[in-house]
């Protein structure tokens, strides 16, 4: 299904902080969690004050906003978020900003889906969250989806501050270089697999498998509060015999000794795949970002599904 391309603009325009000379003064922006926040780092550069809202290393939806970051929302020139009860404190702040904010749901830039239903047979809940509408929130993990919504951002901040427009255009053209670099890499390394089906115990990569033509089938009953039972673990088993799947997915948190019971009862590899909902400190002092893991979500994609580029 190809990716809907849409300008998302809301609200009211205006230059901000110009003056005479043409020159514009910083702009605000806050961007709900990590990949909104260093997408919005990348159009806006210089021009712009990137205010994160989820701190480093915390999980977008764990968030509980501080009244300091209440007042950050409501007095920023424009607000990047993902909407649907996402982050329904980040959302109930934003609401009570005034017209001088633009409000920016960047889930209107893209086509949505709905969640994959869990692997029939296994116990309890799979890790991962569902939208109002019963859609998926993931849409990060689609570059391509990513694209369109750091096009969004430039659309925004271009009619926000139309002084430096052509700035904006020239920072994303930048950032964008790598985005679609890392699309074209998911293609060509994707296209050629033994399986084609993604096992995971996150319900997190539905967007990146439509994408890229594989198919995500999410398990319960492995996560890292719980051992599998029984059941949970005869009925990946059997999937993975009926699909040719020999490695399963993990979320980046699963402990070693969990990965290791699961291995050994189904007879499968285990890898782990990062969502990217929130880098640490330490990581982006490193230089660690959206394009770094998602490359290397792509190298456990490849050696688990068997590529052959």
């Amino acid at each position: 299904m190809p990716v809907i391309v849409a300008a998302i603009v809301t609200g009211t325009f205006a230059a901000c902080g110009s003056d005479d000379d043409g020159a514009s003064g910083s702009v605000s922006v806050a961007a709900a969690f990590y990949p909104i926040e260093e997408a919005a780092r990348g159009v806006g550069g210089d021009l712009v004050e990137v205010i994160g809202i989820t701190p480093p290393g915390q999980g977008p939806h764990d968030v509980q906003l501080e009244p300091k970051q209440v007042e950050e929302i409501v007095d920023a020139d424009v607000v990047f978020l993902l909407g649907r009860n996402f982050q329904p404190e980040v959302e109930d702040a934003a609401g009570g900003a005034g017209d001088d904010t633009v409000v920016v749901d960047l889930l209107d830039a893209v086509d949505l889906l709905p969640v994959d239903p869990q692997l029939a047979g296994t116990q309890g809940e799979v890790d991962g969250e569902v939208l109002e509408g019963d859609v998926d929130p993931h849409v990060w993990l689609d570059p391509a989806r990513m694209i369109t919504m750091v096009e969004a951002m430039v659309d925004t901040l271009s009619e926000t501050d139309p002084d430096n427009a052509g700035t904006y255009r020239t920072n994303a053209d930048a950032y964008l270089e790598n985005l679609v670099g890392l699309d074209a890499e998911y293609r060509t390394a994707l296209a050629e697999c033994e399986s084609r089906v993604v096992v995971t115990s996150h319900r997190a990569f539905g967007y990146l498998a439509e994408q890229y033509g594989l198919r995500q089938i999410p398990i319960a009953g492995v996560s890292p509060d719980a051992e599998p039972d029984p059941r949970t673990l005869e009925a990946i088993a059997e999937e993975a015999a009926a699909e040719g799947v020999t490695t399963i997915f993990l979320e980046e948190l699963a402990p070693p000794d969990l990965a290791e019971t699961v291995a050994n009862e189904i007879g499968a590899e285990l890898s782990l795949l990062d969502p990217i909902e929130g880098l640490t400190g330490e990581q982006i002092e490193e230089g660690t970002s959206y394009a770094t893991i998602m490359r290397e979500n792509l190298e456990r994609l490849v050696a688990g599904l068997g590529c052959t580029a």
